[in-house]
């Protein structure tokens, strides 16, 4: 039973990694992931002991291709790598400006939230994520529930929208493998164009996550073929942060034998690696 796709409170989850880990030990998960945003600030408090679950070291970059917004999974890499903590405290740095930048567009629509509020949900890094501001919201009564934040005010086409800056796709990709780690490409199906993964396999990608909540059958059959064809890893996960308004659950990811088997070599490459 694996999940390759958690997020706690380090980034945009809900939970504790503490919290999260004890929960996946309770559903008798095997092989876990935390692959928070842009940081890998979960791994500095997990347990000692995890035994029989086994956390293989995973982050979820940000990038842009073609002016579309890429993230990366970045599975088995040296979480002390300099390169990519270099990375997470540029990508900290930026998330902070764009999170006042929002609240400062809110305002004009008469949504008077501060920092303060919208930080409080945020982890002790205070990374801080859409989420978040849309937490605020809601905590303050503007809107109901969060997706109505995104959907009026601060999604993609919102008028209080604010894009990331990021680096591209490429350069991710280089420094997760730089780092002793394997870059697959997170949610295809999601992409603005999903040919996109073929460029990102010239690139030098290692994987693609096969299954995810947000794939339908015929996708989750296309990037398998995809994977097939060009020997990439095939992953899968539930992404999860644990909002009570989501119907992403903490539980095993029903990915299938065949994406099961090439997640388990993964693991096994990434252990031959660090020995």
């Amino acid at each position: 039973m694996i999940n390759m796709h958690l997020h706690t409170k380090a980034s945009d989850g809900i939970l504790s990694p503490e919290k999260l880990v004890k929960n996946c030990m309770s559903l008798g998960l095997d092989l876990i992931s935390i692959t928070d945003h842009d940081t890998f600030e979960a791994y500095k408090s997990i347990p000692e002991s995890t035994i029989p679950l086994r956390i293989m070291p995973g982050i979820e970059i940000s990038s842009f291709y073609k002016n579309d917004d890429v993230h990366v999974l970045g599975y088995g890499c040296d979480i002390h790598d300099k390169e990519l903590v270099r990375l997470a405290s540029m990508y900290l740095e930026n998330r902070r400006d764009r999170a006042l930048k929002m609240i400062e567009l809110l305002r004009e629509y008469d949504i008077e939230i501060t920092w303060d509020d919208v930080a409080k949900h945020a982890g002790d890094e205070n990374l801080i994520a859409r989420p978040h501001v849309a937490h605020a919201m809601v905590e303050k009564g503007y809107v109901p529930f969060k997706a109505m934040a995104f959907d009026l005010y601060i999604g993609n086409n919102g008028p209080a929208y604010v894009a990331k800056e990021e680096v591209p796709t490429q350069d991710v990709i280089r420094m997760i493998q730089d780092a002793g780690g394997f870059a697959v490409v997170a949610h295809p199906g999601k992409l603005r164009n999903q040919d996109y993964v073929y460029d990102f396999i010239k690139m030098g990608l290692d994987g693609i996550e096969v299954w995810h909540p947000d794939h339908s059958f015929l996708e989750i059959e296309k990037f398998k073929d995809i994977a097939r064809k060009n020997g990439l890893y095939m992953t899968g996960g539930t992404d999860f942060h644990g909002d009570l308004e989501g119907k992403i659950k903490l539980s095993n990811a029903n990915v299938g034998q065949e994406v099961l088997q090439s997640v388990l070599e993964m693991y096994e490459e990434y252990k031959c690696r660090n020995k």
